[in-house]
Formats: C-alpha cells, structure tokens, sequence
C-alpha cells in the first residue's frame, strides 16, 4: 500500500491548513525525534520538552494525518505501516535543512580568509592585484600568511594556499594556476657591460644569483645550458638567498637576474624591469590552487577572483 499525505500536494489551501495546523513544523520535528527513540520519554529527553509534550504532538498530528503513526507499547513504542513512511520522508528532510541553516549561518557569520603563498608570489604577483579583490569584497577579512615552507592547511587553519611543488598536483579542490616561466631581466638603473642582445652577451655581465635551497631550473647553470652555453661562474655578481632580494637588487641595478613569468609581469609593464632582447624564457613547474576549505563562500570567491587574474 502505498500512501500519500495532503502535505505532499503543492496545493495552497491545504498548506495554509498545514501551517495552521503543525504550528511551524514543531509537530515533525517530535515526530522525528520520537521515531528514532522509540520511546516518547526519550524523545521528550532529546527535546527538552516533557513526556507529555511529546504525545499531544503525536496525537495531533495522527488526528491531522487521519491516520495511526505509532503502536503504544507498555515502555515503547513502534511504528505503524504509516508511520515508517512519513519516517523515511522527514528524517532526511529535516537534516537538509538543518545542514542548509548550518551552512547559510557560516557563510554569512565568518567574514576571515586565510590565504598561504610563498614570498615571491605574493610580493610580485598577488600584492600588486590584491586591492581589486579588496574592492569588490570588502567584507572579507584577508589573513596572508607568507611563508616560504610547506605548511599543514589543517594544522594552521588555513583556507587556500597557493603551492609551487616539484611534481604535478591532483585532487578535486586543486586546480592549475599558471605555469611558470624564467627569462633574464634587467633595470634600466644598470650599466651594462656589452649591447645585451644575445644569451653571450650575458657571459660578461654582472649575474644576480640564487643560492641554497632553490631548484636548479631557477640559477642561471641550468639556463645557459638549455640555451647552448657552458655557464659562467655564478660569483660574477651578487648571490643572494632570496627570490625577492635577488629581484630588488635586479631593480636597484645592480645587475642581470632570471625573472620568474609571469611573477614579474608588472614590473615589466611599470618599467622598473626589461628583457633581455635575444635571451628566450624557459617554461619550468607550475603554480597551484588548493581550496582547502571545501568550497566556503569566502574561499570560493578567492579562489574564482584570482583564477581570473591567471594570465
């Protein structure tokens, strides 16, 4: 036997009636709590409400229903043919809107957003275009953490974090930012030795270097490899340890470093840095966007901005 409430009608008399009668759904929701316990005094427990509370909800609603939902039992209860029917409709029921109200009221009470980059990237690339993403959200509380080390997303709450690893990433909330690509750059502030016309050129020139820890793909032995030349001393100019040092020092003219692409588009664009004319741009590892938090509205937007301001 299959059966059909009046509440399932989309018809606007008996919903108007339901209202009336359900006062706001509170009748379901003892029902719920009352078929899960099998017991009245359990649910009225769950509740907290009293026993007999619980019953004059039941009965109203069967009285309403037309219908049995419980057999009464000397210390249970069980349910009727009609009872586990309605069960199965407004248990699932009720948790997606209660899942829904949870969400809606985290969405809109948690203005924060923790954002992880590494020094470079967010020096170069994502301060210079912050402010659009400031203007057009304003109401979201940006928290940049910098840092150059790998750090536990959970561990450290953090939201998104901007990765540059050595082997392709996967997973469903991680998605391709760009691909990076080195070129040497240089000021106008710097004298330089020779025309700077060719990847030779550049054997005479002062070369800013990278030293530690960096991947190979970042110093200038890999670069001049790629391109057909043994490589010079790497003491020709300064050596620092930093990206972001080796950078100001390019600007402050001090001499001839290997640019990160598009990390350093808008000092190419505000003059403060050229290419090199001749001296091609080797594609290296790609940047990555991991959206930790799931799809939160703070972390979606964030994410959908800078995915636009991907070249």
């Amino acid at each position: 036997m299959k059966f059909q409430f009046p509440f399932q009608c989309v018809n606007h008399s008996v919903m108007r009636n339901l209202r009336l009668e359900l006062s706001k759904l509170n009748h379901l929701i003892t029902f719920e709590a009352a078929a899960r316990a099998d017991n009245f005094s359990r649910a009225a427990d769950h509740l907290g409400v009293t026993r007999v509370s619980v019953s004059r909800q039941i009965t109203e609603l069967e009285e309403f229903l037309g219908t049995k939902l419980f057999h009464r039992h000397h210390r249970t209860t069980s349910l009727t043919q009609a009872g586990r029917a309605l069960k199965s409709s407004v248990g699932p029921a009720l948790n997606d809107v209660a899942a829904t109200l949870q969400q809606i009221k985290l969405g809109a009470g948690d203005t924060r957003l923790s954002v992880t980059a590494t020094a470079a990237f967010a020096t170069y690339w994502l301060m210079p275009r912050i402010v659009d993403f400031n203007n057009k959200y304003p109401e979201v509380e940006l928290n940049l953490i910098i840092s150059d080390k790998y750090l536990d997303l959970d561990a450290e709450n953090v939201d998104v974090a901007i990765r540059y690893p050595d082997m392709p990433m996967t997973g469903d909330h991680i998605t391709p930012l760009f691909q990076e690509t080195v070129c040497p750059v240089y000021s106008p502030k710097y004298s330089p030795r020779t025309k700077l016309s060719s990847p030779e050129d550049l054997l005479n020139e002062n070369l800013l270097s990278l030293s530690g820890r960096y991947r190979p793909g970042a110093k200038w032995p890999n670069w001049f490899r790629q391109v057909g030349l043994s490589a010079p001393r790497e003491n020709m100019g300064v050596s620092v340890n930093t990206y972001s040092n080796m950078i100001q020092a390019a600007i402050e003219g001090q001499g001839v470093a290997l640019g990160s692409f598009p990390l350093v588009d808008h000092c190419i664009r505000n003059g403060s840095l050229m290419k090199v004319p001749g001296a091609p741009g080797l594609t290296r590892d790609t940047f990555y966007l991991v959206d930790q938090a799931g799809g939160r509205k703070n972390a979606r937007l964030f994410c959908e901005w800078l995915l636009a301001q991907s070249p």
